[in-house]
């Protein structure tokens, strides 16, 4: 059975969305038309990467990223996962401006992943290592 995985939203997601609403309804108020489609199209486009972007687990040994409809989706083999880091970057006493799992797989590429359920992810991946690798 195949699992699936939910993208994070990071913390800095809604700060933006609130700016391009201010930038939308200034310029509608300043009649700058062009400016203000751009905010709204800008702003659709972010909210809809944070909602439909799925990491998934499948059984034919298979991690598959999709980020949205207007992104194309990456399948990578579980075999081909070559190791996984855990980054934080600067921190600020307890909290980190920004926590992802970064996958090293084929020939030196890399793929950053912001799930949900961080750990449980790791803990599928170690198995399926031992499945597949």
């Amino acid at each position: 059975m195949n699992r699936i995985f939910h993208a994070r939203v990071p913390w800095y997601t809604p700060i933006l969305l609130v700016l391009l609403t201010i930038v939308a309804v200034w310029a509608y108020w300043h009649r700058q038309g062009i400016v203000a489609f751009m905010a709204l199209a800008l702003m659709f486009l972010i909210i809809e990467r944070a909602i439909n972007t799925t990491y998934t687990l499948t059984t034919n040994g298979r991690l598959v990223i999709h980020r949205g409809r207007f992104s194309k989706e990456i399948a990578i083999p579980l075999a081909d996962i070559r190791r996984i880091e855990r980054i934080r970057s600067a921190r600020l006493g307890a909290f980190c401006l920004k926590r992802y799992l970064l996958v090293h797989y084929t020939q030196g590429q890399t793929v950053s992943l912001i799930p949900t359920k961080e750990e449980e992810l790791l803990k599928l991946l170690a198995t399926h290592e031992k499945d597949y690798g």
